[in-house]
């Protein structure tokens, strides 16, 4: 007889071998890490977001409008900013001195006075009184040039054209040249903007003590009456790019830079009869990074440096500029000095006819100098800043300001008063 079944050891025993785990507990689990992985993920957006969020606001609410930051050539805007700090107090400021001319010790100088104020530079050009002893209190001129006190203004030039008259000009935000012409009698105010000055229309006679300018660069020259200031129509060299050689006695002549019309060579034409007739000489060197500068200190012995990338190439003559010879000696550029282009550079010519050249690169100035007529440079001394020439004299616009009578020995100048832009 079959014992009888144990159904219950059966059912144990199925149960055991079709037995599927329980997920429960791995869901619950799970479920942790993904809220653990999510709160990691909010937790770093929240540490970004504190990091960025101040810079993107300084940018949207920080940020000048546009009338603030003047007028858009590129958009032919032409108004002026109607927005303005409503006070310079409280900024710093930097008065820098850009041109001089003059009889010392009472020169005249050509300063730039700017307020940095946070959203905008702003800057009003002024001629005030500039020697040893300047004792004028209140500019000669006030916010020259500039239609607002936020264009920028480079390559100012500042020149005597009578006993007390001058002409100040210069390149307004990229334009073209523009000038005021102002007695040193004006009311200040009335020369605050200045008209510019328009080109004559009729010859008049002229002496030897009469000047030549530009109104424009590489254009037309004028002659100036010394006496009362007047222009007048003269003839022109035959030469492109003419340039004005400043800074000589009026004894030397007029003496006129450029290049030659058909080869592009570097030309010096001269004049001794107030530009009735010109001798124009081409220089046997190719066309260099601008025209030659030219120095001479009594019409007959003159130098031309004509400037390449990484070399000055001069020429000399002893007979007012009738022929033209290359001094052979090599001109050994500081090695601090890696190129010459858009590196102001000047030549000027001692009473004792020692040359010094000045170059200005990364906010330091160089000085070569030649006591043989030009047969041989050596490193030499100045006063720190660029030099300009004055009528019995010279100036050095560094900082501090200087004046010399000898280009050897420098004093510390004086600058009278000057006005903060509005």
């Amino acid at each position: 007889m079959r014992p009888d079944l144990d159904f219950r050891t059966l059912r144990a025993q199925i149960e055991a071998a079709t037995w599927v785990p329980d997920f429960t507990a791995l869901y619950r689990r799970a479920g942790r890490v993904r809220l653990r992985d999510r709160m990691a993920v909010a937790g770093a957006l929240v540490g970004t977001l504190a990091v960025l969020a101040p810079v993107a606001l300084a940018g949207i609410f920080g940020r000048p409008a546009p009338n603030v930051l003047g007028p858009n050539p590129d958009l032919a805007d032409t108004t002026s900013p109607s927005v303005a700090p409503s006070s310079t107090a409280g900024y710093s400021s930097t008065i820098t001195v850009l041109a001089a001319a003059g009889n010392l010790p009472n020169l005249v100088a050509a300063v730039d006075v700017c307020v940095e104020s946070p959203q905008a530079r702003r800057c009003s050009l002024q001629v005030t009184a500039f020697g040893d002893k300047a004792e004028r209190r209140t500019p000669y001129v006030l916010d020259a040039l500039r239609s607002s006190p936020l264009d920028k203004i480079s390559g100012v030039q500042l020149i005597r054209i009578a006993p007390d008259t001058f002409m100040l000009s210069g390149e307004v935000s990229g334009a073209s040249r523009s000038n005021v012409r102002f007695r040193l009698t004006d009311d200040p105010q009335a020369s605050r903007s200045g008209q510019p000055v328009i080109g004559p229309s009729e010859h008049l006679p002229l002496g030897t003590a009469d000047r030549a300018v530009q109104l424009v660069q590489y254009g037309d020259l004028f002659g100036v009456r010394e006496s009362d200031g007047t222009m007048s129509l003269i003839g022109q060299p035959s030469m492109a790019r003419r340039t004005v050689v400043s800074g000589l006695p009026s004894a030397a002549g007029w003496w006129v830079t450029g290049a030659d019309l058909h080869t592009g060579a570097p030309a010096v034409a001269v004049s001794t009869d107030q530009g009735q007739i010109w001798l124009a000489r081409t220089l046997d060197a190719p066309a260099g990074i601008d025209v030659p500068t030219v120095v001479s200190q009594d019409g007959h012995n003159a130098w031309a440096f004509v400037r390449y990338t990484r070399q000055i190439r001069l020429f000399r003559t002893s007979d007012g500029g009738a022929n033209w010879r290359e001094v052979r000696t090599s001109i050994e550029l500081p090695a601090s000095l890696k190129t010459l282009e858009n590196r102001p550079f000047g030549v000027l010519i001692r009473p004792d006819r020692s040359l010094l050249l000045w170059f200005q690169a990364d906010g330091a100035t160089l000085f070569l100098e030649s006591k043989d007529g030009g047969e041989s440079f050596v490193t030499g001394s100045g006063p720190g800043g660029a030099i300009a020439p004055v009528d019995n004299g010279f100036a050095s616009l560094g900082e501090p300001a200087r004046v010399s009578t000898d280009a050897h020995a420098w004093q510390e100048a004086d600058l009278s008063a000057t006005v903060l832009p509005n």
